[in-house]
């Protein structure tokens, strides 16, 4: 499985992060990558013209894919995950896998850095990922029209709905403040192993100033959770995620 360079610093989001995220994100569905219906019919586009081009990339016919960045990470982390489940009863293939560079990062957990968008323009769609063990959370930035900023999480427990959605779900941190209930997104790519929640949060900015080195999430959904993430090195995070929305040219 190709890999993606994985750059490891850590991610926190403060306690005031969770006053920061609004109860209507359906703005959020007007440009950002990876929410919209359209984007999901766009994989599903690619899935097809991979499954009828049988000579592949020597057919003049063939179409390279455009890149999808946030998805080329989450086949990475959810691939090791699955790994590691298929090796619970088996000591030979766990020791194997230990060995792996991968392990290293599904152990103790690491970010990625990278703009969310085949070709974006400078400043656009900035996005940290993090991903430890079964846990998956990315913030990113604005993009097109939109200039408000997303905080999403992945899970196997999360809905897949057939389109994007809304539900009302509890975030709760790890802070000790006080749950709180709010609307969120909830959809699911097609060819994704996992559904996602997605809060929006007014501005970069907000998000930005509010984030701390360390911090946990739990999301859930009528009692029930459905994502658990802590994360660490918030700090850094938030000194690489200023540095590429720095680089958006002002509306």
């Amino acid at each position: 499985m190709p890999h993606p360079d994985l750059v490891k610093y850590g991610l926190a989001s403060g306690a005031a992060l969770l006053a920061l995220v609004t109860a209507a994100p359906a703005a959020a569905c007007s440009d950002l990558p990876n929410i919209c219906a359209a984007q999901a019919q766009h994989h599903q586009q690619m899935i097809d013209i991979a499954a009828t081009s049988p000579q592949g990339e020597e057919d003049p016919r063939y179409e390279e894919p455009p890149a999808d960045p946030m998805r080329d990470r989450m086949t990475v982390a959810t691939g090791m995950v699955a790994l590691m489940q298929e090796s619970v009863n088996n000591m030979v293939k766990r020791a194997e896998l230990m060995k792996n560079p991968l392990y290293t990062r599904y152990e103790n957990g690491g970010w990625d850095f990278f703009q969310d968008h085949a070709e974006p323009a400078p400043g656009e769609y900035c996005a940290a990922f993090y991903w430890k063990k079964d846990g998956f959370v990315r913030l990113s930035g604005p993009g097109g029209d939109y200039d408000g900023a997303l905080l999403t999480f992945w899970s196997d427990d999360i809905p897949r709905p057939d389109t994007v959605r809304k539900l009302q779900v509890t975030l709760t941190q790890s802070d000790g403040s006080p749950p709180q209930t709010v609307e969120a997104l909830n959809y699911h790519l097609a060819g994704d192993a996992y559904g996602a929640i997605a809060l929006t949060v007014p501005s970069v900015d907000a998000l930005l100033d509010n984030m701390l080195d360390s911090h946990g999430f739990d999301v859930s959904i009528k009692g029930k959770s459905v994502a658990k993430v802590d994360w660490t090195g918030g700090l850094a995070a938030r000194d690489r995620l200023k540095k590429c929305v720095a680089k958006r040219a002002r509306k």
